[in-house]
């Protein structure tokens, strides 16, 4: 249909704030291009004219724009026109859930999340290779389910050196247990996937409801509680099969409850003498913690960090340098980095003839013994750093019924109700 000259132009959405502008004037001369943007968060207005609508002479993609083209130099503009509003940096092209990603990474890092350089990796290996290219406004809930479909039924990746040309995987999972940890892992890249989207609802980057990706459900049954814990006797068994350096560190794991990376960054002013407690300053859910101490992790702490300098790192490995690919015999002392514990776990495990487990699960061995202990649940989400009990009950729960019961009777006062049948007088009905 031919648009007729008016007063006012004619307006036609691209994403939400942004919109594209044909104007006709009376003396029915050739029309012009238009763009406008609207910046909800700063509430500041901006528009321009692009350029000669294709009306009477052949569009060059410069001057005279058809269509198409203006609608590409609108984006482009618009972009432009928000880069100098809000500071951000400039895209050309639509919204795409590479873009989506990029933000809301970015997003994390200034909220303080922990776990980013993790998701970074997640992000880079499940959803960009499928899903990076696609415009958001355009994502469809039937094209996400086969995605997170395809996502559950590929095999699981095996670490290899970053400068290796392809990622290595495991065989394809046969059993239900190997089928069940595949929807698990492809359930919590979907969680990542639709946080991200949802804040390019929130921000306004992109046009559409959001039904797409809100009403795909993760895979039922894929989470189970972790029943891997290690007994008291195998704690020790592997506290003993340690190499020197490590075995500290797996102590204080078994002692703390603490992560991998809370303990590694861990300092010798984090140790308070007067309380008995260790300080986490950096956990994964941003908020510090205190955990308290028994007799024994205080005297491990106490030796750890006598005669040592306030802001030494407190846990350190025996590392020696090479220079032009030769190794120098001046061994130094360094902090324990990302994921050098695996082969360390790995060869304690078959020292000390106990089925192979990650370094996560000292927290979670940590965790039952002390619920096996009889401490009630909130005490323990306490020590972990937990906001409340759901976790700690979801993960432990089926050891409390015991421990309950053994404290029940340990602890609860005898109220003196029970009579043997000897000092009973029986009941006589009021005549």
């Amino acid at each position: 249909m031919k648009l007729l000259p008016r007063k006012e132009p004619y307006w036609t959405g691209l994403e939400e704030g942004q919109s594209l502008g044909y104007y006709r004037p009376k003396n029915r001369a050739a029309g012009r291009w238009l763009a406008k943007f609207f910046d909800v968060e700063t509430k500041k207005r901006s528009m321009t004219t692009l350029g000669t609508a294709d009306d009477y002479t052949e569009a060059d993609g410069q001057q005279v724009l058809n269509y198409a083209q203006a609608q590409e130099k609108a984006r482009e503009w618009i972009q432009a026109a928000r880069t100098l509003i809000t500071g951000e940096e400039s895209r050309k092209g639509p919204y795409t859930v590479a873009y989506a990603m990029e933000d809301y990474q970015k997003d994390c890092i200034r909220r303080g999340v922990k776990s980013g350089e993790q998701m970074g990796s997640v992000v880079r290996a499940h959803i960009l290779p499928t899903l990076g290219n696609l415009e958001v406004a355009r994502l469809t809930r039937s094209r996400l389910e086969r995605w997170h479909e395809a996502l559950a039924s590929q095999p699981a990746r095996v670490r290899t050196k970053k400068t290796a040309s392809e990622p290595a995987v495991k065989a394809a999972p046969t059993t239900e247990e190997g089928k069940r940890q595949r929807r698990a892992t492809a359930n919590r890249v979907l969680s990542v996937l639709k946080a991200a989207l949802n804040l390019a609802l929130h921000r306004k980057r992109t046009a559409c409801s959001g039904e797409a990706w809100r009403e795909l459900k993760p895979f039922r049954g894929a989470t189970q509680a972790r029943t891997r814990f290690l007994s008291i006797e195998e704690q020790g068994a592997l506290v003993g099969a340690c190499d020197p350096e490590f075995k500290l560190v797996v102590q204080a794991a078994l002692l703390t409850g603490a992560r991998y990376g809370e303990i590694t960054r861990m300092v010798v002013r984090d140790y308070d003498e007067t309380s008995g407690t260790v300080h986490i300053p950096v956990a994964k859910g941003g908020k510090p913690r205190h955990v308290f101490l028994t007799e024994e992790g205080k005297e491990f702490f106490r030796k750890m960090t006598g005669g040592r300098k306030a802001d030494e790192v407190l846990f350190q490995r025996t590392s020696y340098p090479t220079r032009n690919g030769a190794r120098k015999d001046i061994p130094i002392l360094r902090h324990w980095k990302a994921s050098e514990q695996f082969r360390e776990m790995s060869e304690a495990c078959k020292r000390a003839s106990i089925e192979p487990l990650n370094f996560h699960q000292l927290r979670h061995s940590y965790a039952s013994t002390l619920v096996n202990a009889g401490i009630p649940l909130a005490y323990i989400a306490q020590q972990l750093g937990h906001t409340g009990t759901r976790m700690v009950e979801k993960h432990y729960g089926h050891l409390a019924p015991n421990a309950v019961a053994e404290s029940i009777r340990k602890l609860a006062p005898s109220l003196g109700l029970y009579l043997p049948a000897e000092n009973v007088v029986p009941f006589k009905a009021a005549t």
